[in-house]
């Protein structure tokens, strides 16, 4: 009798450690299926034919498809709060960005359905880029000292952006602000439309981010006046930072990063982050973003973490200045 009950013991215990080494094996496996990628703005945008040109280098080196899934809405609130609600088993990932992370928290306040830093597991930080300040040919200046000189002659200067409290109608509270002259916020559908405006004597300044202005500078349709960057960017070398025209500190991006929901394990973190990087290196991704404006980052969850903490703070800054609302 006690011999059987040795042995059912035996057994038992036999059962239960190949049961956690199975488990053990099956986390070891991971990804053993297809990952979501959710992008939170609509299809066609740069959002998502960034994740589109990112997928198929992740595929290659996860050896499982990475799938996007566009879930649009609220200045990409309704994608982030579904990402926040994921399992953290990284079988679901998103794409963030300056809105979603960081002005939205003081835009919205307590009707965020998340919290940028304690909803995610930060993973790695794919692009930045700057806006561009462009001035309609009938303005008289040439250079950031005489648009300050004449905007200071102004009742107000009339800006277009892309909407209240995105990134570039931040901007132009920034610049109001550094340089001590009115800046009149007036806020289009769409970058496109405010481009438009532009181009057609409407009003007389427009703040875009550089993949979708530069255009218009290179073409003559508006003459390019600064960068929001500390640096210039490469795709229009000859335009000056306002950094380096009167106003050092000055340093303004639009980014994108990669996150997972909170509580992803750090060795998922680390092998979704070495993904990521190795499809900023293929020339696809690489050539996308450079001729765009981009500068690709991809760098490592603690310094994506890092630089979440001084973003929310400097744009929450730029809210309140701006006096933007969302009713």
């Amino acid at each position: 009798m006690m011999t059987l009950r040795r042995r059912a013991f035996h057994g038992l215990a036999a059962a239960s450690l190949l049961g956690t080494g199975s488990m053990a094996r099956a986390q070891e496996r991971w990804p053993a299926r297809p990952i979501s990628f959710i992008v939170t703005y609509a299809p066609g945008g740069s959002a998502d034919l960034l994740a589109r040109a990112l997928a198929p280098g992740m595929a290659e080196y996860l050896g499982q498809p990475v799938v996007v899934e566009n879930r649009a809405g609220a200045g990409g609130n309704v994608g982030s709060a579904i990402l926040a609600r994921a399992a953290p088993d990284g079988y679901t990932i998103g794409m963030g960005a300056t809105g979603s992370h960081a002005i939205n928290k003081a835009l919205f306040g307590a009707r965020l359905p998340y919290d940028p830093e304690a909803s995610f597991t930060p993973i790695s930080l794919i692009q930045q880029q700057p806006n561009l300040v462009l001035l309609g040919n009938a303005v008289p200046a040439r250079g950031v000292v005489e648009f300050v000189t004449w905007a200071k002659t102004q009742v107000g200067v009339q800006f277009g952006t892309s909407g209240v409290g995105s990134s570039p109608h931040l901007t132009g509270a920034m610049i109001g602000d550094a340089f001590g002259i009115a800046m009149e916020h007036v806020p289009y559908r769409s970058g496109g439309e405010a481009l438009t405006a532009l181009a057609a004597g409407q009003v007389p300044v427009v703040i875009d981010n550089i993949i979708t202005a530069a255009q218009f500078a290179l073409d003559g349709r508006a003459r390019a006046l600064a960068v929001s960057s500390a640096a210039r960017s490469a795709l229009l070398p000859a335009v000056p930072s306002f950094a380096e025209s009167g106003a050092p500190g000055f340093d303004l991006v639009s980014w994108q990063a990669l996150f997972g929901p909170a509580g992803l394990p750090a060795p998922i973190a680390t092998r979704l982050g070495d993904a990521l990087r190795h499809a900023l290196r293929t020339p696809t991704v690489d050539r996308l973003l450079r001729e765009g404006g981009a500068e690709p980052i991809g760098g490592t969850p603690e310094a994506l973490a890092a630089f979440l903490a001084a973003e929310i703070p400097k744009w929450a800054r730029l809210v309140r200045l701006s006096g933007a609302a969302i009713n």
